[in-house]
């Protein structure tokens, strides 16, 4: 089990980070560094994952189940795909991020 290093740790303060492991928990750890991370942080996970996996997660949250909050998600589209999301409904903009939007459908 590889552990997270020193400088990644502060942001899993609500965690024991010495039961986090660096691949079993990467889609976890990348979206957490994505969105909370300082730059050098940031550098960690895209050295550490690469851009490949990195834009595989960011697109499976940005079409699933999205975590990212909208601003964000919105700035790694940009990054990748270089194009903005659409943006979001009232009903995505003011609704619960957790829920499958098809489960909301009558």
């Amino acid at each position: 089990m590889a552990g997270l290093p020193d400088e990644i740790k502060p942001l899993f303060h609500n965690y024991h980070p010495e039961m986090i492991d660096v691949e079993r928990d990467a889609e976890w750890i990348i979206l957490t560094v994505l969105l909370y991370g300082e730059w050098e942080q940031i550098e960690w996970a895209f050295r550490t994952y690469g851009w490949n996996r990195i834009e595989e997660v960011v697109k499976k949250d940005i079409e699933g189940m999205r975590t990212l909050p909208y601003v964000v998600a919105n700035f790694w589209s940009i990054v990748f795909w270089g194009k903005r999301l659409p943006p979001p409904s009232p009903r995505e903009e003011w609704g619960i991020t957790r829920i499958p939007p098809n489960t909301l459908r009558g």
